[in-house]
């Protein structure tokens, strides 16, 4: 009878440590589950980042394809006063002709 009992305390010890090697196999998948929640949003943080700086890149280049507009402006404006200035220069050199006759 001595060897049943000492089989049963045997069994009920393995009984025993198989439930706290699954509790700690759940608790270490909570854990694992935990720590990939934080690196989930970790990185929706680093993307919502990455678009804000997608956004603010798109920005500046609308501002520079405005400089360059302006700037062409500017030279088509520039151009103009310039062929003005040959007309004038033209009428100048007429006005000295027909003075000169």
């Amino acid at each position: 009878m001595r060897k049943l009992v000492g089989n049963t305390d045997i069994e009920d010890s393995l009984q025993r440590l198989d439930r706290l090697t699954q509790e700690e196999a759940r608790m270490a998948s909570a854990e694992l589950l935990k720590v990939t929640h934080g690196v989930d949003d970790r990185v929706r943080d680093v993307d919502g980042r990455v678009q804000d700086v997608h956004v603010g890149v798109h920005a500046v280049g609308n501002k520079v394809q405005d400089v360059s507009n302006n700037v062409q402006d500017v030279d088509n404006r520039v151009q103009g006063i310039g062929s003005d200035v040959n007309v004038i220069s033209c009428d100048v050199r007429d006005a000295n002709r027909s003075l000169s006759l």
